[in-house]
């Protein structure tokens, strides 16, 4: 039972070697080594291991948290540009629904972030490590509601993903289609005003 799993890889490895930890001897430490934007900027924090069905995305997990994360953004040197533009969705969502100073940061610094420029990378994958652990540290297994905050877009894109067959659509191009489809319904409802969806999907293409 001291033996730990090592997850090394992008969000699907990760989620896997979770729920494998979580599942085997009733639970073995777990080591989260992401190696893609998406894996280190969400799927690697925040103790959530899911598999999906064909019923459903995650439908198969269990609550496991690591014993750490271990993040080297050298790995983002070589990911291939639609993994890494697919990660930047989450990153937006963070600063869409609670650091308004951070999407700032990203609309001004998109360049460089495109360009993976190491300072910047590092400030992204550390500002979103650190906005969904404050979430999390709060609201662990999702029973407060405060963690269904992590959810925007996801509804949706849980959607497209289970409905186009898992693989089609990566989760973040999934995210950012539910992103733009949550803000205009939030618009219709009177929620938000258009800046808001404007700015968001302006955003969005800026990061293909």
């Amino acid at each position: 039972r001291r033996t730990a799993v090592v997850a090394v890889g992008g969000g699907v490895v990760g989620d896997l070697g979770g729920f494998a930890a979580a599942s085997y001897n009733r639970g073995l430490p777990l080591l989260m080594v992401p190696t893609t934007l998406l894996a280190m900027v969400d799927s690697s924090v925040g103790g959530k291991t899911g598999v999906n069905h064909p019923k459903g995305k995650n439908l198969i997990g269990a609550f496991h948290q690591p014993a750490g994360v271990w993040i080297d953004t050298a790995f983002l040197d070589t990911l291939p540009d639609r993994e890494f533009r697919s990660g930047l969705a989450e990153v937006v969502k963070y600063g869409v629904i609670l650091d308004a100073p951070f999407f700032e940061y990203l609309e001004v610094n998109a360049a460089s972030v495109l360009a993976r420029e190491p300072d910047a990378l590092r400030h992204v994958v550390a500002r979103s490590c650190r906005l969904k652990a404050d979430v999390v540290e709060k609201d662990e297994r999702e029973e407060t509601g405060l963690r269904a905050v992590l959810n925007y877009g996801h509804t949706f894109a849980h959607a497209f993903e289970t409905v186009g067959g898992y693989g089609g659509w990566l989760h973040g191009e999934a995210v950012a289609a539910g992103m733009v489809y949550a803000v205009r319904l939030a618009e219709r409802h009177g929620l938000v005003g258009p800046e808001l969806g404007r700015r968001q999907l302006a955003l969005l293409t800026a990061f293909g």
